[in-house]
């Protein structure tokens, strides 16, 4: 579960990339630069598993997942911003990982990391 928060959280940089690469892209000569090309790709397809992922947990599962592994909130913060309950965010937090694993095809058993 820990893998799948990392892979939201990598996913989540390397979309906020595209977009910077999107704006050098228009003050850049077309063709000029080829590893902008690569690098363009990649952050697309970083974006649009982001999103996916994002879109398969749903509202409040993505609401915590969004804020625990993208944004580094604590999760105090992250329920409080919420209007949650105190310690709610822990529970929600574990089965957004549990559906992050099953969607990065990170669920395996023996190897698999806890969290608190």
């Amino acid at each position: 579960m820990v893998r799948a928060g990392r892979r939201l959280r990598e996913d989540f940089e390397l979309a906020q990339i595209s977009s910077h690469l999107t704006q050098e892209e228009l003050y850049s000569a077309q063709g000029s630069h080829p590893m902008r090309s690569t690098s363009y790709q990649a952050a697309a397809a970083a974006h649009q598993r982001m999103t996916e992922a994002l879109q398969k947990l749903g509202a409040g599962l993505s609401d915590i997942a969004l804020r625990c592994c993208c944004h580094l909130e604590g999760l105090e913060t992250a329920e409080r911003k919420l209007g949650w309950p105190a310690r709610s965010g822990k529970v929600v937090l574990r089965i957004a990982l549990q559906h992050l694993a099953d969607f990065y095809g990170e669920a395996s058993p023996q190897k698999e990391e806890m969290i608190g």
